[in-house]
């Protein structure tokens, strides 16, 4: 196949439901989903509290780990659907943040999570590899840079509500990060090579020689003929239509010599006889007339 037309074909991922990182992701997403409710115990009193910090998340868990059970051979590229409401909690819990730097980096790194994910699973991004530091990098962070320094502060001591609720957003992150390890490209339909056609040869035509127009008058009832064939197996004939106008006739004998009336040739003939009899006796007379002897005359 043409590595061309590879190249603008799309990728498609699927996860292995039965495989060690799809169980450890479905298996985090509902440990998340415990760590959530737990956390969140005796808060849905506020409603705005209630669906967005409590609803929305466990909701997202679910249904993230239902597509991997479910939709991970085919069609999980409706993953990206709890993703995406996964970003929507996150930016709306960034914005109880203290430091407005934090919160601001916090909301770029959701979008990005956002847009390389949905990329990744529909196939327009042509790798995976984005995902596993997309999501590891943020889970070492949380856990060196903001767990263990609250933890080991005297000061201010963790709430156990707080804690379990980073749990969960620790679970979260490392759910995704085992789905990325876990995608495997599918492989595209090997289609046979069609046989290559060579590029048509273009041979212009010689300049052919004008046929000649027969000249026929213009009032002739037979129509013209141009295009006689030079063997013809018998003699030309012009072609008369069949309603013809007159009595016309293309191939007509010749007017035989024979008079029409035959009584004014037996006139003609009998002339010729009485002149051949009067030949004949002018003719014995003068015969006779040599054979009579001349009289001498008297020589008195």
């Amino acid at each position: 196949m043409n590595p061309e037309a590879n190249e603008n074909v799309r990728v498609k991922y699927y996860i292995d439901r039965k495989s060690f990182w799809a169980q450890a992701a479905v298996t985090l997403m509902l440990i998340s989903a415990v760590f959530r409710i737990i956390g969140c115990w005796g808060m849905w009193k506020d409603p705005a509290f209630a669906w967005t910090q409590i609803v929305l998340p466990i909701s997202c868990n679910v249904l993230f780990a239902l597509c991997v059970v479910l939709l991970g051979g085919k069609g999980f590229f409706l993953s990206a659907l709890p993703v995406l409401l996964g970003v929507v909690f996150f930016i709306i819990k960034s914005f109880g943040f203290a430091s407005k730097i934090h919160m601001v980096l916090c909301i770029l790194l959701y979008l990005i999570v956002a847009v390389l994910y949905t990329g990744t699973v529909t196939g327009s991004i042509r790798t995976k590899w984005l995902l596993p530091p997309l999501f590891g990098l943020p889970f070492l962070y949380h856990i060196f840079v903001e767990d263990l320094p609250a933890i080991s502060n005297e000061a201010v001591q963790v709430t156990f509500s707080a804690g379990m609720q980073e749990i969960s957003v620790l679970c979260v992150m490392a759910a995704l990060f085992c789905t990325g390890m876990g995608l495997k490209k599918r492989k595209a339909e090997t289609m046979p090579e069609l046989p290559k056609i060579a590029d048509p040869i273009v041979v212009v035509p010689e300049k052919s020689a004008v046929p000649e127009q027969c000249d026929a008058p213009e009032n002739s009832v037979v129509p013209e003929q141009c295009d006689v064939p030079e063997k013809s197996a018998g003699p030309e004939q012009c072609v008369v239509p069949e309603k013809s106008a007159g009595p016309e006739q293309c191939d007509a004998p010749e007017k035989s010599a024979e008079p029409e009336n035959p009584a004014a040739e037996q006139t003609a003939e009998a002339p010729e006889q009485d002149t051949g009899t009067n030949a004949a006796a002018g003719t014995a007379d003068n015969e006779n007339a040599e054979a009579v002897p001349q009289e001498k005359p008297d020589e008195s």
